[in-house]
């Protein structure tokens, strides 16, 4: 049995302004209040949980930096596979258009209509992001059978995956309030010959980070 973590990345700038329609964004960096919660989340982690044998994250620069604060703050030098399939869903052309423009009347019947399958011009549905995540856990286990692996990825993808194995709805699975994984926030899935087991998710183990709008930066 192989144990996998998947931890969402920290605040980052668009966390921080929710007027734009993120998606991958992968240069977007983390705020300061984020940086704070890499630095809480290493604590808590190391203290909760087995020590990883294996690290991966996105090629985004917010969950490299979770990584990297991981190790700065335990005085560890853990290298991390960068893995393609961890990347947040992708929202095609759409990234960086105000939400108030994209989602009109015509796109969210579309989204009705469609569900787990709709995706934004050049993005992804959220079926497709659960496979990617899917795929990555399956060549995680065979990498490291009976080992502990800590990838650092995204909430929406978390939740495609998630919401996949627990058979959510897309309300669910997109924007229900009880089913979210703020940022920083874990998710353990063991996998057994393939086989996926949720056991928890979107736990937050750190105590929120105040820090003032002036100071996120």
């Amino acid at each position: 049995m192989t144990e996998i973590f998947l931890v969402r990345h920290p605040e980052s700038a668009l966390n921080a302004d929710r007027s734009v329609v993120g998606g991958r964004s992968n240069e977007t960096p983390i705020t300061r209040r984020g940086e704070e919660q890499a630095r809480r989340f290493a604590k808590a982690f190391s203290t909760l949980y087995p020590s990883p044998d294996a690290f991966y994250s996105s090629p985004a620069v917010r969950t490299k930096a979770l990584l990297d604060i991981y190790n700065e703050t335990l005085d560890q030098q853990n290298g991390y596979f960068i893995d393609l399939d961890l990347q947040e869903m992708s929202q095609g052309y759409s990234e960086g258009i105000r939400r108030s423009a994209l989602y009109t009347p015509e796109v969210l019947a579309l989204i009705d209509e469609q569900l787990h399958d709709f995706a934004l011009p050049g993005g992804e549905s959220l079926n497709d992001a659960a496979n990617r995540i899917a795929a990555w856990a399956e060549r995680a286990e065979k990498r490291n059978p009976n080992g502990v692996v800590l990838a650092a990825t995204h909430g929406q993808s978390i939740r495609a995956y998630v919401g996949r194995l627990l058979n959510w709805s897309h309300f669910e699975t997109t924007i229900d309030p009880a089913h979210r994984t703020d940022n920083v926030s874990l998710t353990h899935i063991t996998l057994n010959n393939g086989v996926a087991t949720v056991n928890f998710w979107g736990k937050d183990i750190i105590e929120p980070v105040e820090i003032t709008k002036t100071a996120l930066y």
